[in-house]
């Protein structure tokens, strides 16, 4: 159900919207906890508007006694009302301002979350958040930074890593969002790098504690203090997740606390990152996708918008086996070499359609849609769109947000099919045939659990294993070894585990194999007759070793890990177990 404002999600066991605030159409505020009137710069005034009719004034006879000169004696009230809560100027001598809008003796309807001015005292409209609901996000710009003053930009000096003082930089937002099994779970999200990290409640507690003024000692007796237990491996590797996150400074022996690299090195670095993944993104896309999902997308969330799609994908199928009779794969019916033109064109339309259609969907829930673009995964294209301010959000509406893609893409094959189905025999009919028989193909490929697409989304937050691919195989290639090794019998979860770990395993190196051979056979196609033997066969191993430069590069930086440690062992810092953070780009 969407809000009748701002066309977002809203829950019907919350009687606001989380977005906007406006009150749900049909919610009785009686049957919810009541909200209160909290003073912004005074704590303790609070007042919980708990009957009918709150009065507001500096009289002692009101239900908020506001014990300043600019208030008057009978100064306001806040009225409950079906539709939610609203607050009425008294004619008051100095005014009662609700989001800046003086009332004039009016009345305005109370947001979640709205900020009024009773003569000179603050208060806002507050609606209870349990960890059901999630805690309102709260962010910190470049405006309000961690840094220290100018002249001081540079790390404290660090004699050892517990005299190390890290503190926290600019640029992040922290959220409690409903968590599973009843343990709360916050994320935190660092706007420089777009890096998402899920906390439990004891690395939250470090996040608070790095100040700049706690040293790394400091952090240690603290967290002994507050948990009972002398968990230095813990902190250090939450230390070192905020850090590579860029959400951290101080760290001794961190990249950004050295000397800047050389510049054949940086060049390097900057290779070696691209061929790890080629990216071209364009940021920025949130103002355009916004704008089109308040002009028509909304639509597609509505209630009417998601049984048609259903219709259309359940039509589709039936329409698709109907014209299977009739036509012919590559067989388009008279149109010639325009035909394949046409298809990929559809072919494109459609994988804009499905990224869009995620994009839309981030927008339903009121999240943000950071970037998109194209990429470069193992040599092959891939479009995408950066959805990870959904951790924001609750898992299902995660499983919402995967799944609409490959459901547009499904919808857009029944009509074609349909039209398949139903035009007459010809250029047009066939054309659409095999767009329908692309786009079906496209939506299985995208509910491939193995591969990091939609349907592997969706089942990481079903499961709620965040890195299942990487637990997986971590598990099949020594976990599982090591427990038989010791006698141990695999559970029926670590069975589990082990049998996706093999075919995470096999589907990669088999796609990877797919994707080498096509690549060897365009270019030797593309080099046969224009260079000898030899320097063709050396071409193709040239470009085959950079398609698959992500699957050997990182047991190469192993290896030269081991052998480093080997050399020079003191110059390595100390093993740090790690903790269960987890993070998306």
């Amino acid at each position: 159900m969407l809000c009748h404002v701002c066309r977002v999600h809203v829950r019907r066991d919350f009687p606001y919207c989380l977005h906007c605030g406006t009150p749900r159409r049909g919610a009785a505020p009686t049957a919810f906890a009541a909200p209160r009137l909290r003073g912004l710069d005074d704590p303790a005034l609070a007042v919980d508007l708990t009957g009918r009719v709150t009065t507001l004034g500096r009289g002692e006879d009101n239900d908020l006694v506001l014990a300043d000169g600019s208030v008057s004696r009978r100064h306001a009230r806040v009225v409950r009302t079906a539709d939610g809560f609203r607050i009425e100027d008294l004619d008051s001598f100095n005014g009662t301002a609700v989001g800046g809008a003086d009332l004039h003796g009016g009345t305005a309807t109370l947001s979640d979350g709205a900020e009024l001015s009773v003569g000179d005292v603050r208060l806002v409209f507050e609606q209870p958040r349990d960890a059901r609901i999630g805690s309102r996000t709260m962010v910190v710009g470049t405006q309000q930074t961690h840094l220290p003053p100018a002249g001081q930009e540079e790390a404290p000096e660090a004699h050892g890593p517990l005299t190390a003082r890290p503190r926290r930089r600019s640029g992040w937002a922290l959220k409690r969002v409903p968590g599973g099994h009843g343990a709360p779970r916050w994320v935190l999200s660092a706007s420089r790098t777009g890096r998402y990290l899920e906390l439990d409640e004891r690395q939250v507690f470090l996040w608070h504690a790095v100040d700049g003024e706690n040293t790394v000692r400091d952090l240690l007796f603290a967290y002994a203090d507050r948990y009972g237990e002398l968990a230095l491996p813990r902190i250090e590797s939450t230390l070192a997740a905020f850090a590579d996150a860029g959400l951290l400074r101080g760290l001794p022996g961190r990249p950004e606390e050295e000397e800047p690299p050389a510049g054949w090195r940086r060049a390097a670095r900057t290779l070696y990152r691209t061929l790890l993944r080629l990216e071209v993104s364009v940021p920025g896309l949130d103002r355009l996708v916004s704008r089109l999902y308040r002009a028509f997308g909304w639509r597609l969330f509505t209630r009417t918008g998601v049984v048609l799609a259903w219709l259309s994908v359940a039509g589709g199928l039936v329409a698709f086996l109907a014209a299977r009779g009739r036509h012919r794969l590559l067989d388009f019916g008279g149109a010639g070499a325009l035909g394949p033109v046409l298809l990929a064109a559809g072919y494109v339309t459609a994988l804009l359609v499905h990224e869009l259609t995620h994009a839309l969907a981030v927008k339903s829930y009121g999240r943000k849609v950071r970037r998109g673009g194209f990429l470069l995964m193992m040599g092959m294209p891939f479009a995408f769109v950066d959805t990870s301010d959904m951790w924001f959000g609750t898992r299902w509406s995660r499983v919402v947000v995967a799944l609409s893609g490959p459901l547009s893409t499904a919808a857009l094959a029944g009509w074609c099919a349909a039209g398949a189905a139903l035009l007459p025999a010809g250029p047009a009919s066939a054309l659409l045939y095999h767009l329908a028989f692309g786009l079906y193909l496209n939506t299985l490929y995208n509910f491939n659990p193995l591969m990091p697409l939609d349907g592997y989304q969706a089942l990481t937050d079903v499961l709620r294993v965040p890195r299942l691919r990487e637990e997986a195989s971590a598990y099949f290639r020594t976990g599982l070894w090591r427990d038989l090794r010791a006698g141990r019998r695999p559970g029926p979860r670590q069975t589990g585990m082990a049998a996706y770990g093999l075919a995470v395993v096999v589907g990669t190196y088999g796609f990877l194999g797919l994707a080498l051979l096509a690549w060897r056979s365009r270019i030797g196609d593309l080099l046969q007759g224009r260079l000898p033997g030899p320097w063709t066969t050396a071409v193709e191993a040239a470009v085959v070793a950079l398609v698959a430069f992500p699957v050997w590069a990182a047991p190469v930086r192993a290896l030269l890990r081991r052998a480093r440690r080997r050399r020079h062992p003191e110059d390595l810092p100390g093993a740090a177990t790690p903790v269960p953070l987890e993070g998306t780009a």
